[in-house]
């Protein structure tokens, strides 16, 4: 009698286990339906800051570019050849193109691509056969293997940030008659001034987007 009630009890014990484990409910259609909406909300509420976060990055990072190519230029015009070409433009200017990304080591139509220049001409007191050549040889040198990537691309919607709304696709760099260079993100069509040089400033520039030596708030 004893050892039927002990195995009763057993089985019991093994059956209530059972029931609890088979009454384990999951999540009911409403509670789902809650979950999915707050996700979606904070979703709403968290991309457009995380969005914010991204282009102020890639902005950064097209900025550090441009004080390269920057740095770049001006470290060729140590060459008294390569100065005496990008300066002698009659006064106005000289615009050298860098598109994104391209090998600057390549020979013929692939450093072509790379940098070009135009506005200026050579010189006649030279002692090299081409200053144009020279030129990107050095600058191309001095940026490294491949030219910036440019990681930011949306045109500008804010115009107290910048009056300039093309949508960005190359790096320039201008040069006056004086050996300043000026660095600029702009768009297929190379600017023809530099900034400033109508006595606005680099806000109200419109051909590019101003970043070195002087940034425009589209890129701050």
């Amino acid at each position: 009698m004893g050892s039927e009630m002990c195995i009763r009890d057993r089985y019991k014990e093994k059956e209530s286990k059972f029931m609890k484990k088979t009454n384990n409910k999951g999540f009911s259609l409403v509670e789902l339906i809650i979950v999915i909406a707050i996700m979606a909300i904070l979703a709403g509420a968290i991309a457009p800051a995380l969005i914010r976060y991204i282009d102020k990055s890639r902005k950064s990072n097209d900025v550090s570019s441009c004080k390269t190519i920057k740095t770049a230029v001006e470290t060729a015009l140590g060459n008294e050849d390569i100065y005496a070409y990008l300066t002698n433009n009659s006064g106005k200017i000289t615009t050298i193109t860098i598109a994104p990304g391209v090998a600057t080591s390549a020979e013929g139509s692939g450093k072509s691509a790379a940098i070009t220049i135009s506005g200026c001409t050579e010189p006649t007191d030279k002692s090299v056969s081409s200053c144009d050549e020279l030129a990107k040889s050095e600058i191309g040198t001095n940026i490294g293997e491949k030219t910036p990537k440019l990681k930011y691309k949306k045109a500008n919607k804010d115009e107290k940030a910048s009056k300039c709304k093309v949508e960005p696709k190359k790096f320039y760099a201008l040069i006056n008659e004086k050996g300043t260079v000026f660095v600029l993100i702009g768009g297929d069509t190379a600017p023809t001034k530099v900034p400033g040089a109508d006595g606005k400033g680099v806000g109200e520039y419109t051909e590019a987007y101003p970043i070195c030596p002087e940034s425009c708030g589209a890129y701050q």
